[in-house]
């Protein structure tokens, strides 16, 4: 069982100032981590100060000490082939385009969304005894952050994923501005289509953009975690949270491959920006969620619809695409791929659940139930 972390924050290994997380594989402030990219991307080659000695302003002895401390370079692992070339062009910055107001908006709040859960995920692995792999790069490109990888076990994927539902109620909400007066039912709904919607793309988009290998072998399950195909045996491996008889491992395996063989090879043929990617994954989230009831339908009916009218505006202005319906068209493929892969990993889930083949407490069993929140709140 794992439990965060209750000690007092690391001290940052280069100059002992506050750790703001782990960069380049060791803790560390955002100042150092900074000047250490910067020292990276520039090359520059730096003169000790005369009367240094090892002054906090010279920043040869800086450097010195990043390395020292056990800073190592990111390991960028995106490999470009001629297809991905050959693929439209996708802005890496967002403009201030006055009439792509809603997708900038959903961005920025994923962005905050995927920091809070990367630092959830560390406190967590802070206290853990988990294998490290190395440091990556977090995608998308833009943000600067790199962080350890961790091999994936099934009961730390729990805690993660709980993790993520406590904070997709704030991501929601700073989204879309009804949500927080919605019922309770209503939120567990939305959250619930959510967490699959993720836990069925988030990790294959993530991976299209780091691993080479294909068939893809190797996905992230969370932001900090991936998992081989032919490692499920040691992903269950002293789980308390299932009962991973042959047949369930059979069943999961196959539901991660639906994933995998249906959604990868059209990221690789369509090398989406993230703006694309979340666009997808709200249209999917409301589609989804309009078939519980009209009050859904008809928040979900408006959101679409806005969303539809930003990306003509992205595609026609941002991408500078003369004939987009193509492109439109394969996102909304991708869109619809990507719900029949969630709904068919919930509907799984679900027929486990009946069977008892999670704990009662796992988050697996909680979020994968018929919502009863007014006798027990799950987030």
């Amino acid at each position: 069982m794992y439990t965060p972390s209750t000690s007092s924050p690391d001290k940052c290994k280069v100059c002992s100032g506050r750790a703001c997380g782990t960069h380049f594989s060791i803790p560390s402030c955002r100042a150092c981590a900074a000047f250490f990219r910067r020292s990276l991307s520039t090359k520059r080659k730096f003169e000790c100060f005369k009367a240094c000695p090892d002054s906090p302003e010279c920043k040869k002895c800086r450097l010195d000490r990043c390395f020292s401390a056990g800073m190592v370079p990111t390991v960028n692992l995106r490999i470009k082939n001629s297809d991905r070339e050959r693929s439209p062009p996708t802005p890496t910055v967002l403009s201030t385009h006055p009439e792509i107001t809603l997708l900038h908006r959903l961005v920025a709040n994923y962005k905050d969304f995927a920091r809070e859960r990367l630092a959830f995920e560390q406190d967590l692995l802070g206290s853990s005894n988990e294998m490290s792999l190395s440091p990556f790069q977090l995608f998308p490109s833009d943000e600067s952050q790199s962080f350890q990888i961790y091999i994936a076990k099934f009961d730390f994927t729990n805690l993660v994923w709980r993790g993520t539902a406590e904070r997709s109620t704030t991501f929601l909400t700073n989204s879309f501005d009804e949500v927080y007066s919605l019922q309770d039912e209503n939120k567990f709904t939305l959250v619930q289509n959510l967490i699959f919607l993720l836990y069925s793309s988030e990790g294959y988009f993530r991976s299209v953009k780091t691993f080479k290998e294909r068939p893809m072998e190797t996905f992230f399950v969370s932001l900090t975690s991936t998992l081989r195909y032919d490692g499920y045996p040691s992903f269950f491996e002293g789980s308390a949270m299932i009962n991973p008889t042959k047949p369930v491992v059979n069943k999961l395996i196959e539901l991660n491959a639906l994933s995998r063989e249906s959604l990868v090879p059209i990221l690789d043929r369509m090398n989406l920006s993230e703006i694309e990617f979340i666009a997808s994954l709200v249209v999917a989230l409301w589609s989804t969620c309009s078939h519980t009831n009209q009050e859904l339908a008809r928040i979900g009916d408006s959101y679409r619809k806005r969303v539809f009218q930003e990306l003509h505006v992205l595609y026609r202005d941002e991408f500078k695409l003369e004939n987009y319906a193509t492109r439109l068209g394969e996102l909304m493929t991708f869109t619809n791929t990507l719900q029949i892969c969630a709904a068919a990993t919930l509907a799984e889930i679900q027929f486990f659940n009946f069977f008892e083949v999670f704990d009662k407490n796992s988050f697996a069993s909680s979020i994968s139930r018929k919502p009863a929140i007014k006798e027990e709140i799950l987030f």
